[in-house]
């Protein structure tokens, strides 16, 4: 038998947190350890296959007690062999889960995702295409040949400049709204999605918003908002 490790968090629960049902129907419980306390259920078969469903029911775990407290959500799929390993996981990590718990104090993860246009980015080149020929070594398909590679870094050049750009100007003007931001660029050379993530206070939040939908308002971009949501970006040291 093994348990599911949904978030680590600190002080008593709030006599009004209501905790929905865990992944595979199991209840959700937690242990504690000098004041800090780990969410758990049991994962009655720790090896079968997991879809979104079950992924969707572990975020709305974390997020019933992010509502009420601050937490260290852990990545999903975490688990312990029994409720006495996680005391241990809190005993052996108290200081760096204390310590992290006091950074994220009152702060939520706003997303912001960035719609790139890549028609226009130079990465579909009209350079020579190189021919193939049972010497490569010829002049002209050397000169073919990198003539279209250096277009090609040109073009991922100019789109990894056009995405620094993007990025400075919307962390510019949601400056003094945030105290932390990342960046995940796209996954390929032709990916168009750029996502940013930022802690922002929680009582901040609706001005974050406001000033997100301004820059929206005065650029050509198209930005998607989501949020507030658990810190899951900012804890990726402590997801051993």
């Amino acid at each position: 038998m093994s348990y599911l490790v949904y978030c680590i968090f600190r002080g008593p629960l709030p006599a009004d947190l209501e905790t929905p049902t865990g992944v595979g129907g199991q209840r959700v419980f937690t242990v504690n350890h000098q004041g800090l306390g780990a969410v758990l259920s049991k994962l009655a078969e720790p090896d079968s296959p997991r879809d979104t469903s079950e992924l969707l029911v572990y975020e709305t775990v974390v997020e019933s007690f992010y509502r009420h407290l601050t937490v260290i959500p852990m990545r999903y799929g975490c688990r312990v062999e029994s409720p006495w390993e996680a005391v241990g996981l809190l005993r052996k990590n108290h200081d760096a889960y204390g310590a992290l718990l006091h950074e994220l104090e009152d702060l939520g993860e706003m997303g912001v995702h960035v719609l790139l246009d890549t028609s226009a980015d130079g990465r579909e080149s009209n350079a020579r295409p190189v021919r193939a020929r049972s010497l490569p070594l010829d002049w002209d398909t050397g000169a073919a040949y990198l003539a279209e590679k250096r277009q090609r870094y040109l073009g991922l050049d100019r789109a990894g400049l056009q995405q620094r750009q993007l990025v400075e100007e919307l962390c510019g003007s949601l400056s003094g709204s945030f105290v932390r931001h990342k960046v995940e660029l796209p996954s390929s050379s032709r990916g168009r999605l750029l996502s940013l993530y930022f802690l922002v206070p929680r009582d901040s939040v609706e001005s974050f918003r406001q000033a997100a939908r301004h820059h929206h308002a005065n650029e050509s971009v198209k930005l998607l908002l989501s949020g507030p949501w658990p810190p899951y970006n900012f804890v990726d040291s402590l997801q051993a």
